[in-house]
């Protein structure tokens, strides 16, 4: 008599990194640190920055079907942290199970939080959920980019079919200030054609500015959107300022995002502010 054996199990990849930054006579200092499996961060020298940098780094080289992604950050009141990622992030094919990226962010009073990590790219049949959520408390700010790329567009690839649901959760002082979800399911080729959701753009972006006196940078932002060479629009709403681009590459799509993350940061600063180092050495 045979035994029928069950078929073995896929290795998944689970990944965790836990920052808290509190502030320390006027210099912003780690004060917790967690990484967990595939998560892993490193914190470069940076000369004459705005604030301390923390790379994360995904140890796997991508994400696909189950994999899992959790980011807890917390800034104490005062604090400043800008956090990038090492490369752009990789999301394969799946059999059937999704991979999913999680972020919470806690961000104090006075406290500033650049969330600004490189782009996400889309494989055939991938599926990702991401989902970011931030509490700010009163007087603290945040500066974040999610960008997406459909298909790895420098090889002439071109994204058939997959699944993608991307959001955010913003509340400042317990109240819902900003609530985003973005999805397209199955065939993404010919959905991204429509006018209403991609009008046939590769790559898409948002970047988001929570701040007291977010509508005083309306005009510079929409000013920066003007000189990129994609497609970008800006508005505000109560306390946020909200850009959207699309672009028709990866190239044109970092190159715009680093136009505009260059002037809103040196704008928010009040003098100029040099790049992340990841984002300058691409």
């Amino acid at each position: 008599m045979t035994t029928r054996k069950e078929p073995a199990a896929l290795a998944r990849s689970e990944g965790r990194v836990e920052l808290r930054y509190r502030q320390r006579e006027a210099i912003s200092s780690l004060a917790h640190l967690y990484q967990r499996g595939c998560g892993r961060v490193r914190f470069p020298t940076v000369d004459h920055a705005e604030y301390p940098e923390a790379v994360l780094i995904n140890t796997a080289g991508g994400l696909t079907g189950g994999d899992h992604m959790s980011y807890q950050v917390t800034l104490e009141a005062g604090a400043g942290l800008t956090i990038s990622g090492q490369a752009a992030e990789k999301i394969y094919r799946s059999i059937g199970s999704t991979a999913v990226i999680e972020a919470e962010m806690h961000v104090a009073a006075g406290a500033v939080l650049e969330w600004l990590p490189q782009e996400t790219i889309l494989f055939d049949n991938s599926r990702l959920r991401r989902m970011n959520k931030v509490n700010l408390e009163k007087g603290s700010r945040l500066l974040a980019l999610e960008a997406t790329l459909f298909g790895r567009t420098a090889h002439g690839e071109t994204l058939r079919s997959a699944s993608v649901r991307d959001g955010w959760k913003i509340w400042r002082d317990g109240k819902l200030l900003w609530f985003d979800n973005f999805a397209l399911e199955g065939d993404i080729h010919g959905q991204s054609q429509r006018r209403a959701v991609l009008d046939g753009a590769k790559g898409m972006a948002t970047i988001l500015i929570a701040d007291d006196q977010a509508e005083s940078y309306l005009e510079v932002a929409r000013n920066l959107c003007r000189e990129c060479d994609g497609r970008a629009a800006a508005t505000c709403r109560d306390e946020l300022l909200i850009l959207r681009l699309l672009a028709e590459s990866g190239y044109e799509l970092r190159k715009s995002l680093a136009r505009i993350l260059n002037g809103m940061r040196s704008e928010l600063a009040g003098h100029p502010v040099a790049l992340p180092k990841v984002w300058e050495n691409q």
